[in-house]
């Protein structure tokens, strides 16, 4: 039986009624079996990816994108078991809207680095820019959405004026729409680029690029492949493999970001934020499904790193 702290005898004299936890910064009381539920799946897939990125030797970058966004997650749902057992501390509220809310953007630069080696693999001469521009962008623009979001967590918490709260609140929702705004641009990035590869319309002369195709470890591709001549044809069974779960993390953060979009939007007190079943739905399902997704198509498995690449 977990002990909960009651709400205070006596009235609220904001409201002029009685105390109840809906005067709580939740605006209710969080569900103590939920909350333990996720920061046990997420410390499952996390220590799994933690594992991955050893068994695979890509934790030079695994661990700071994906691993972390894991940490941070159940970092996050621990405010709310937290906030479920006193949800009158302001402390487990802050620790779970942040972490919450930052936790994905460290996945999202994993998408883009992902993202950067299917093109080196499928071809760079059906890509608009170079897999080294595509780097700077997705990631240089993600980095800054992310800080962008630490800068408004830390203006909206630890404080009581409205007016901080509330700017806070903007920067950090500036900064969602920001990763918002470039996850979209790489999603039609994406589409255009895997048009051009299905439909052979490349943008330059496949002379002026060495194909990662032709220096793949991937014990996967026989030796021909290594050599084909089209994008299509350099798509291996393990390439298609890693789009199909790029493509699905993808989408279940994009929902997401969406849902926390309009969910600051609506403001601390409207009645989005204040829905626990659709933050569960809409916020922690998707992220735990997008970095399950990761731990079955894993790219150290499908697209394994080549030295100098």
């Amino acid at each position: 039986m977990v002990h909960v702290v009651p709400p205070p005898s006596g009235i609220n004299s904001d409201t002029g009624k009685p105390w109840t936890y809906a005067d709580t910064s939740f605006k209710y009381l969080p569900t103590f079996g939920v909350c333990v539920l996720f920061v046990t799946l997420f410390s499952l897939t996390t220590l799994v990816h933690l594992f991955q990125a050893f068994r695979y030797r890509v934790f030079k970058w695994w661990i700071p994108t994906v691993v972390m966004c894991g940490l941070v997650e159940i970092a996050g749902w621990s405010g709310r078991v937290w906030g479920a057992v006193n949800p009158w501390n302001d402390s487990a509220f802050t620790v779970q809207i942040v972490c919450t809310i930052f936790g994905p953007s460290f996945m999202t630069a994993a998408f883009f680095i992902m993202y950067v080696r299917i093109v080196r693999i499928v071809g760079e001469e059906y890509s608009r820019f170079s897999p080294r521009r595509y780097t700077r962008l997705f990631v240089g623009t993600d980095v800054f959405a992310l800080l962008t979001q630490s800068v408004g967590g830390a203006m909206a918490s630890g404080t009581s004026d409205a007016t901080q709260i509330q700017n806070g609140t903007h920067v950090m929702v500036g900064g969602i729409i920001l990763q918002l705004v470039a996850i979209t641009v790489y999603m039609l990035n994406s589409v255009e680029y895997f048009w051009r590869v299905k439909t052979e319309r490349p943008i330059r002369s496949r002379s002026q690029f060495i194909s990662m195709a032709s220096r793949t470890d991937d014990p996967n591709t026989s030796g021909a492949d290594r050599h084909k001549e089209t994008g299509v044809e350099r798509m291996t069974p393990n390439v298609k493999k890693m789009i199909k779960g790029l493509i699905i993390a993808t989408i279940l953060v994009y929902v997401r970001s969406i849902y926390r979009t309009i969910e600051l939007l609506d403001g601390w007190t409207g009645p989005i934020i204040t829905d626990q079943a659709l933050f569960d739905l809409f916020d922690g399902v998707p992220v735990f499904l997008a970095m399950v997704t990761l731990n079955i198509y894993h790219p150290g498995r499908l697209i394994p790193v080549v030295p100098g690449l």
